[in-house]
């Protein structure tokens, strides 16, 4: 079986040593700007190893938010004065986020077709920030309410979902997603999920990189390998922190909440338990995610190696810019069905090809092979087709939100185009019957749209592995929902036996629901989340 991540003892001497790398003083900061605001970079904690306490992060000074993008958001309540505050303050929380979600769409809006608009039912997209109630470890992405944060106590200290910028933009990486792509949003597939929590981290990476500072800190950091276990593969360090404290050490990594930084290889989801220890892969989707935005990490860190001298701050900005195009464009290109990560990956490869010329075929089929996404025939079928194909046509448009150099995107057969609608009339996949192992009959979201691609993922065992039915999918992501007490329900709708009410969880932590549609009980989904609320001891 390929190598997952292991805690040893080898690997925490790497984590400690990390610690003393963060630590290295870095060039001096810019004096502040004439408004005074500091935010965090990327995260309230610079560490937090498992075993050690949590050293915290220094502010870095911000400029005033433009309210200049397309894409608008609002966060809830009143905006303070624009100053510097204690980080202790909500004063620091609002001007903190609010220069996140700025950073993180500013970012994708030179990489998303013109028109694009958000697929939530308000606009502009809504931000709260402190949602009081319930009290617990947890953020999530919602059509209705837009961005919710929230906040608990973990051993004397109160963490504020919201305050990270990693997570912040996490979240908003799930509402990009879905402004690009919302027949995602209900698409009963274990890998779809997952790929919408992978997309999310992915976000949070390259977010983090539109700052100087902290492309200049990775750099030192990793020697320009950046694949490497450093603050840009951590992912929400402080969260992660809370949670092993919380609810034991295999609730998150070592190090953070996830880690990019893995080496684990693609299983059939369907095939691996519904929970597991961060150390392993489950198909639970923030698990099972780790697959994908490891294998991104791979290629950012293969293109920046490939890419332009010097290889500096300024290029790795350029090479962010640049693999998130190709993300974005992989993602419009690919089908919503079935294997959906090798969908994708071929995507990439054809986007690259057209917009391109293939400058980073290598990068992208070395990085999915290497993770198992693409298997080695797959990937040289592919490349070989990507080459050939006439079927897609290149625009050069201006883009959401930048400049004529930047708006290249693609034009192809059979776009429908979603990406313009509001949450009024987003598109999304047709109702399909599904009877489940347990009796009854649900009505789903089936990702059943035909391969654009001949790509597939390897198997564990070696070759190409076998494809599974768009039933099988949806059959076990509802099952492992159902186990996972993540279905809410109303009365007299599900027997008695399948209502898990002293399951883990509460009723905000359900994220999807069964509703009664002419007749059918059909499923629907609520919101995408952090998973935290309901992790407990494994």
């Amino acid at each position: 079986m390929p190598d997952q991540v292991l805690l040893d003892a080898t690997r925490l001497r790497q984590l400690q040593a990390e610690i003393g790398k963060l630590l290295q003083p870095g060039p001096a900061q810019p004096a502040l700007s004439d408004t005074g605001i500091v935010v965090w970079e990327d995260d309230p904690y610079l560490s937090a190893l498992d075993g050690v306490p949590p050293i915290g992060a220094q502010t870095v000074p911000a400029t005033a938010v433009v309210d200049d993008l397309p894409l608008k958001f609002v966060i809830a309540g009143a905006q303070p004065p624009v100053g510097s505050y204690s980080t202790t303050t909500s004063e620091f929380r609002y001007l903190n986020a609010k220069a996140a979600v700025d950073r993180g769409v500013r970012f994708w809006c030179t990489a998303l077709p013109p028109g694009t608009q958000w697929s939530s039912l308000t606009q502009p997209l809504q931000v709260s920030l402190d949602v009081s109630d319930p009290v617990t470890l947890n953020a999530f992405y919602a059509r209705d309410t837009g961005l919710n944060f929230f906040h608990d106590l973990v051993s004397q200290t109160t963490i504020f979902s919201g305050e990270s910028p990693d997570v912040v933009c996490h979240e908003l990486g799930h509402a990009i997603l879905d402004a690009v792509k919302p027949e995602l949003f209900d698409a009963m597939s274990l890998e779809i999920a997952a790929f919408h929590e992978a997309f999310g981290d992915i976000s949070s990476i390259l977010s983090a990189l539109q700052l100087p500072s902290v492309r200049e800190a990775v750099l030192r950091q990793t020697g320009g390998v950046l694949n490497s276990n450093s603050r840009l593969s951590q992912l929400a360090r402080q969260l992660g922190w809370g949670l092993r404290g919380k609810f034991g050490p295999g609730a998150a990594d070592p190090d953070c909440l996830r880690n990019a930084a893995n080496a684990f290889f693609y299983q059939d989801p369907s095939a691996l338990p519904p929970t597991a220890p961060s150390s392993q892969l489950s198909s639970e989707p923030h698990s099972f995610s780790r697959v994908f935005s490891g294998a991104f990490l791979d290629l950012l860190a293969a293109m920046f190696q490939s890419g332009p001298q010097p290889r500096d701050g300024n290029s790795l900005q350029q090479v962010a810019g640049a693999a998130g195009q190709l993300l974005i464009e992989g993602v419009r290109l690919a089908a919503v069905g079935s294997g959906y990560y090798s969908q994708v990956a071929a995507g990439m490869l054809q986007a690259d090809q057209t917009l391109n010329g293939g400058r980073n075929s290598a990068a992208l089929s070395s990085s999915f092979v290497r993770r198992g996404i693409l298997s080695p025939t797959s990937a040289v079928a592919v490349a070989r087709d990507v080459r050939t194909s006439g079927g897609n046509k290149l625009a050069l448009r201006t883009a959401v939100g930048g400049p004529e150099s930047a708006a290249r995107f693609l034009l192809f057969d059979g776009d429908n185009e979603g990406y313009k609608r509001t949450g009024a009339n987003v598109p999304s996949l047709p109702i399909r019957p599904l009877r489940t192992h347990f009796g009854i009959t649900l009505y789903v979201h089936m990702p059943s749209e035909p391969n654009r691609f001949a790509a597939a993922p390897a198997a564990v065992a070696g070759g190409t592995a076998d494809s599974i039915s768009r039933e099988q999918d949806a059959q076990s992501f509802v099952e492992d929902l159902f186990q996972l007490n993540r279905i809410d329900a109303p009365p007299n709708v599900l027997p008695s036996e399948l209502v898990l009410s002293g399951a883990p969880g509460f009723a905000g932590s359900k994220t999807h629901v069964l509703k009664l549609e002419e007749g059918l009980t059909v499923l629907k989904r609520r919101y995408f989340d952090c998973g935290f609320c309901r992790r407990r001891a494994l």
